[in-house]
């Protein structure tokens, strides 16, 4: 996950340069970030909840 968060950080950095193409590969690897952050909220939450029962 933090390689990805690396990526996207660079990729805005430079989001005003891009081409079309850039820019849907920006939104995939926005995505994918999201996707990622809720997996791991979850896991975790399930994890804390496991915990305390």
């Amino acid at each position: 996950m933090a390689i990805t968060a690396v990526v996207w950080t660079g990729m805005a950095f430079f989001f005003s340069e891009m081409d079309q193409v850039s820019k849907a590969i920006f939104y995939i690897v926005t995505s994918w970030l999201l996707l990622l952050i809720v997996i791991t909220l979850k896991a975790y939450i399930r994890n804390k909840k496991g915990d305390t029962q």
